[in-house]
């Protein structure tokens, strides 16, 4: 069996297993449940989300993980510095 990764971005075909995923690979880890995969659905809606760097990781045209990053900025005393943050990050179980 061929063991073919492949990266590539995501589109809103891959959404609804994406979250899936997502619940998969949070559920029960840091408390009864998760939030992550609801996090996730509300980022894609902000104007902070960055589509360009929403990646999907595959296996064999299957996906098994999933990255998505987001413009944020952090607040010293005297001045802004934009960055990007990332998660939820997610892989298959």
């Amino acid at each position: 069996m061929n063991n073919d990764l492949t990266i590539r971005l995501e589109t809103s075909e891959d959404f609804f297993v994406v979250e899936r995923l997502t619940r998969d690979a949070f559920w029960n880890k840091y408390r009864p449940g998760c939030l992550e995969p609801y996090v996730l659905h509300q980022f894609r809606k902000s104007e902070n989300f960055v589509k360009e760097l929403s990646l999907i990781l595959e296996l064999n045209g299957r996906i098994i993980g999933h990255i998505m990053f987001a413009k944020s900025k952090i607040i010293c005393k005297d001045k802004v510095v934009p960055v990007l943050t990332f998660g939820p990050f997610s892989i298959l179980p």
